[in-house]
């Protein structure tokens, strides 16, 4: 990239998802998406000629002027792409779960430093506005339940439901707890494919946090949802509708003022929330923007491959929620009835 000229960006992988980079590389002001590499060909890879740019059958093709490169191929392939981009001297976005196994995901982050390069991870939840609502208030969560409900599909048996599902909760609880992890508890079976489709895990912090998070790729209704519990505070955060509703206390509201009078208030009030309402808790709803995550995220890359303030999630959180996954899914198999 020159001093003034556009940054030079390719996609590697145009499935589904990588279609989604390159188009969305493609709208970012001051960008200017080289290519997209992928060796199937043009009839099954149509956005390169729908965006005007070359189609490269190997990332080796890759011109010397382009320095940051979105990864969107299979789980078991991030390792080596993403190893060959850095050692071109290419900043990395690779998609989440970093890579299949924790010694390949290491070997990427040590390279990464090696080179002096931008390597972020996809955890698309990081960047959905809900999520805002919980840092607002600035929790510190006692106990969280997430549900991360999806119907089957066929695009991603190549991992665990756990590391496709619901590693992105890990991140997310793992980011808003901030303790060290203590105990890990897990079951899970597989239903339709030959990995683990159905799982649960109880996770203990060292601050006395209990989170317990379920994750399904075998369901009828699609649901993506996150409560967390503190000690002012409730929230439930819907990441599907972008709708979080709130429960906090109210300002000046005193524990030992509940009494008789609290009982007949309760039983003369038309509903429980409606008493709530009375001076015990502020209750709201809040809609998000519509902002679109998946920009967000890749703006917040080329934001640190130009050297700008990032929110992107870094390797070694990437690592980090690759860590707790594998203890889940030890457990998963320590506890298996087949």
């Amino acid at each position: 990239m020159g001093t003034n000229g556009p940054l030079r960006a390719a996609v590697v992988g145009a499935g589904r998802l990588g279609t989604f980079h390159a188009r969305l590389l493609a709208s970012i002001d001051g960008v200017e998406l080289a290519a997209v590499v992928d060796p199937r060909g043009a009839e099954a890879v149509p956005v390169a000629a729908e965006l005007g740019v070359p189609l490269l059958e190997s990332l080796y093709d890759l011109p010397d002027d382009v320095s940051a490169v979105s990864v969107a191929v299979p789980t078991t392939l991030h390792h080596d792409v993403t190893c060959a981009l850095l050692e071109q001297g290419k900043h990395v976005l690779v998609e989440k779960p970093m890579a299949a196994t924790l010694a390949e995901a290491r070997a990427m982050d040590a390279l990464a430093k090696q080179q002096g390069l931008v390597l972020q991870v996809g955890h698309i939840e990081r960047f959905n506005p809900v999520l805002g609502i919980a840092r607002q208030l600035d929790i510190r969560p006692q106990f969280i339940e997430a549900h991360r409900l999806a119907p089957f599909n066929f695009r991603t048996l190549d991992v665990s439901v756990v590391m496709d599902l619901m590693i992105h909760d890990l991140d997310i609880v793992l980011d808003l707890v901030e303790s060290p992890l203590e105990k890990v508890d897990a079951v899970g079976s597989n239903v339709l494919g030959e990995r683990v489709d159905l799982a649960n895990a109880r996770l203990t912090f060292a601050n006395g946090c209990v989170a317990n998070i379920t994750a399904s790729r075998v369901s009828f209704e699609p649901l993506r949802r996150t409560r967390v519990f503190s000690h002012d505070h409730f929230v439930s955060m819907d990441f599907g509708t972008r709708r979080a509703f709130v429960a906090s206390l109210a300002k000046g509201f005193d524990a030992g003022s509940l009494g008789v009078d609290a009982a007949q208030a309760l039983a003369d009030a038309a509903s429980y929330k409606d008493f709530v309402q009375q001076g015990v808790m502020e209750l709201r709803e809040v809609d998000m923007d519509a902002s679109n995550p998946l920009l967000t995220e890749i703006t917040s890359f080329v934001d640190a491959v130009r050297g700008d303030a990032s929110d992107g999630v870094s390797s070694e959180h990437g690592i980090r929620a690759m860590e707790v996954a594998m203890r889940i899914s030890e457990q998963i198999e320590a506890h298996s009835w087949s």
